[in-house]
């Protein structure tokens, strides 16, 4: 079942259990740390996941205690509450990481190629301006964000 949910800009929604979802936000935090202005992104993406100071005996699945924060953080990830840089930096943070999942495997990342590569074709079509239904986990799109999230809305 699904528990880790990343609404792309078109409304199309990658849905899959929730150790992918980290595992894609771990691969977009380890190169956001080496593209110009993406640590702030990345150290904002880091509260979204589960560290080892994390009580695991507090994580449902598609949520979890974030006990650095002390909150409750669910899996979900809407990339249109992100501000255009932070999009574009996500972008590209996930075009690298394609390129190292691709070329060095699990030294890379335990995430299967196959598993990452189905969430890389929906970010391209997103990026292309293809039809979102085309390809989606859900039968419908998501409705329009007007929430802000991450760094950079303050600006």
């Amino acid at each position: 079942m699904a528990s880790g949910f990343l609404i792309l800009k078109d409304g199309r929604c990658f849905a899959r259990r929730w150790t992918g979802y980290d595992e894609i936000l771990r691969i977009a935090i380890t190169e956001l740390e080496l593209i110009d202005n993406g640590k702030e992104l990345s150290d904002w993406l880091k509260l979204q996941i589960p560290n080892s100071d994390d009580d695991e005996s507090a994580d449902a699945g598609w949520g979890f205690h974030n006990s650095r924060i002390d909150d409750w953080v669910n899996r979900e990830l809407d990339l249109r509450s992100l501000t255009q840089e932070n999009q574009q930096l996500f972008w590209a943070a996930i075009q690298k990481g394609k390129n190292n999942l691709t070329e060095k495997g699990e030294d890379y990342s335990p995430l299967s190629l196959d598993f990452f590569n189905f969430f890389y074709d929906m970010m391209v079509r997103a990026e292309n301006g293809e039809p979102p239904m085309e390809l989606t986990d859900w039968n419908k799109l998501v409705e329009p964000c007007t929430e802000k999230n991450g760094p950079g809305w303050n600006e």
